[in-house]
C-alpha cells in the first residue's frame, strides 16, 4: 500500500526547493558580475578621468578580453596609446590597426577584431603579455608605455583577491 502525502505538502515542498535554487542562483550570479562591475566601473572611472571618448565601450572591453582570454586592461591601455582613447580615432580605429589603415564599421567591431587577433592571430597566439605587446609595435619604449597604462587603470589584475581582501 502506497503512502502519498496531502498534495498541498508536496507543493509547498516543491515551492521551497525551487526557491532555494533561484535564490542560490541569484547569489551566484551577483557575485560573478561583482567582479565584472567592478572592473568596468574602475575602466570608465579611468576613460572618463583621462577624457576618453571610448569611455561608454569601458563594459564591451571587459567583455572582450574576458571572452579571448586577455587581461582587462590591455584593450584599453592600447586605446589609449594609439588613439588618446578615441580622441584622434579615424574610422573607428582606436587601435591604430594595420597602422590606422584599417577601418571599422563600429568601434565596437574595433574591439571585437582586435581581442580576437590577439588571442588568436598566428602572429600572437601563445605569446604572453609582453611578446604580444613587442609583436603589436616593436619600438622599445611601447610595451612599458602600454604596461605603465594596465598598471594606471589598476594595479591588480585579478579582482578577485581585491574582492576577497574587502569582504574580510
Amino acid at each position: 500500500m502506497k503512502r502519498f502525502l496531502p498534495s498541498g505538502i508536496m507543493i509547498f515542498a516543491g515551492v521551497l526547493g525551487i526557491a532555494a535554487a533561484t535564490a542560490q542562483a541569484e547569489q551566484d550570479v551577483t557575485k560573478n558580475s561583482k567582479k565584472f562591475d567592478l572592473r568596468e566601473t574602475i575602466l570608465r572611472r579611468f576613460l572618463k578621468d583621462h577624457h576618453c571618448p571610448d569611455e561608454s565601450y569601458a563594459g564591451i572591453f571587459v567583455k572582450e578580453a574576458d571572452s579571448h582570454g586577455l587581461d582587462w586592461r590591455l584593450l584599453p591601455s592600447l586605446s589609449i596609446v594609439e588613439s588618446g582613447g578615441g580622441r584622434h580615432a579615424r574610422g573607428n580605429n582606436l587601435f591604430g590597426w594595420a597602422n590606422g589603415k584599417r577601418t571599422f564599421d563600429s568601434i565596437s567591431e574595433a574591439i571585437h577584431h582586435v581581442a580576437e587577433v590577439l588571442a588568436h592571430g598566428r602572429a600572437y597566439r601563445g605569446k604572453d603579455l609582453e611578446a604580444k605587446l613587442t609583436t603589436y609595435n616593436h619600438r622599445t619604449d611601447y610595451k612599458q608605455m602600454v604596461m605603465s597604462i594596465m598598471h594606471q587603470i589598476s594595479a591588480t589584475p585579478d579582482l578577485d583577491e581585491v574582492a576577497a581582501e574587502a569582504a574580510e
